[in-house]
This record gives structure tokens, sequence and C-alpha cells, in this order.
């Protein structure tokens, strides 16, 4: 039985780490890579707060991350950024920012869902999906938001499916040399 529960169970870090960089390494990879420091970086800066996880007894299926005091999936600052990647944290900084998100009032902003391969097709995506919009309306948001990128548009269908309108969207410009997309599109739903 999947249970879906609010926070990082203790002891789960590596495997959340492992699925958010699945998920996110393609996006992310010539930035924070390469593979074995990017999952130091996020196994030691996960934000357990901001994660609903899908959980079958000790197994780790999915996760969803979202934004709590404007921190998503990962808590690191200027001082993670340097203690895993040297003086390489001078070029990542800068672009790093231009990442950061901050949603209108009353809204949630997602920062992404991942579902291990062997629970994919099984419902845990929905699952999390379901309490992330349950979690939104609890706490009081009018609307949930999130980015999803051109070279994902499965993941852009499925939202859409699910109520998701695009109310806008970005390029990358010179940033899709270090990113591995070149635009990305807001989406929104009401909670």
């Amino acid at each position: 039985m999947v249970d879906i529960i609010h926070g990082l169970p203790e002891g789960m870090e590596d495997a959340a780490a492992a699925l958010y960089w699945q998920a996110f390494g393609e996006k992310f990879g010539k930035l924070l890579g390469p593979d074995a420091r990017a999952l130091r970086f996020f196994s030691g800066s996960i934000n357990r707060k901001a994660i609903l996880a899908a959980v079958e007894g000790d197994t780790l299926l999915g996760i969803a991350a979202f934004q709590v005091d404007n921190k998503g999936f990962s808590t690191a600052g200027a001082g993670e950024v340097f203690k895993h990647y040297g003086l390489g944290a001078l070029w990542r900084l800068p672009l790093l920012a231009l990442l950061e998100r901050e949603p209108p009032e009353g809204t949630l902003q997602m920062d992404g869902i991942c579902v291990g391969d062997a629970a994919r097709g099984k419902g845990v995506g929905t699952a999390l999906l379901e309490a992330l919009f349950a979690r939104a309306k609890s706490d009081g948001f009018s609307h949930i938001t999130l980015d999803v990128i051109d070279t994902n548009p499965r993941a852009k269908a499925l939202y859409e499916r699910l109520g998701f309108e695009a109310v806008s969207q970005e390029s990358t410009s010179f940033m899709r040399l270090f990113l591995g997309f070149s635009k990305a599109t807001r989406m929104s739903k009401r909670a």
C-alpha cells in the first residue's frame, strides 16, 4: 500500500536525491553535474518540509516538491554551492539565481514531481498530485503554478489534462548553453 506523507522520512535523502536527479538531470546536468557531485549536493540540501513523499514500507516511490518559505526541493544557498563545487560556484550561482521563481501572492509553486521507474504506471504520480492539490487548498492557496520545459512535452500534456493552463513562456537565451532546454512554460491551475 502506498502512503503519501508530508515531509521526507529520515534515511531517504539519497533515494530522494536520486529520484530528483533522474527527473531533472538532463535539465541541470551541465550546471550541477557530474552525476555523483549533483547527488551529494541534493542529498545534503534537501528541504524536508517542502516534500510530499510516496512511500511503500521503507521504499521511496516518488516525491512532489513545492516551495516553502521561498525554498523548493533544495535549501542550498551560496555556502552549499561553494562546498560542493568549489570555485566553480562562481559561474553557477548567477545561473541558479536566474532559475529562481517567486510565485504570486496566494500561489503554491511546484518544484518538481518525480516517480521511480518501478512505480510508474501504478498511480503514484496521480496520488502525489492529488495530495499536492489537497495541500494547496488546505493551506489557503488559490492557485498552483509550475514550470515545464520544452524538452518534456509528455509532462506538459499531463498538466494540461489536469487543468493547468499556460500563462507565459520564457526563453533561456544564453543559458541554453548550460541547461538542457530552450524554453520553459509557466502553467497555472486553480487550487
